[in-house]
């Protein structure tokens, strides 16, 4: 999803940052939910390699990337399978992706 999300724009990525929730005005979101599909990040992690790879038709170096991930706020360190948790945090989300 942060590929996506990431290609949406500045606007659009700095509201969800702000609330979260606005995930649920995303096409992409609301076409994933609508077919039952859960939305991953994954790939955003080879955006690097790959745009390297394009670039100059060989591999990344070894080593000359590193990702640093932030800690996460002790409020989102819960269950994400847990509907109810996420229901009270992202009530939109949470309706889309209802069983």
């Amino acid at each position: 999803m942060q590929r996506r999300l990431i290609t949406q724009g500045r606007t659009t990525f700095e509201q969800v940052v702000d609330d979260a929730d606005r995930l649920a005005d995303l096409p992409a979101v609301r076409a994933a939910a609508s077919v039952g599909m859960d939305l991953e990040g994954e790939r955003t992690l080879s955006i690097a390699w790959d745009a390297y790879e394009r670039a100059t038709d060989a591999q990344l170096p070894g080593g000359s990337f590193s990702i640093n991930y932030p800690p996460l706020d002790p409020a989102w360190d819960f269950d994400f399978d847990d509907h109810g948790r996420i229901a009270a945090r992202l009530p939109r989300i949470a309706a889309l992706f209802t069983d």
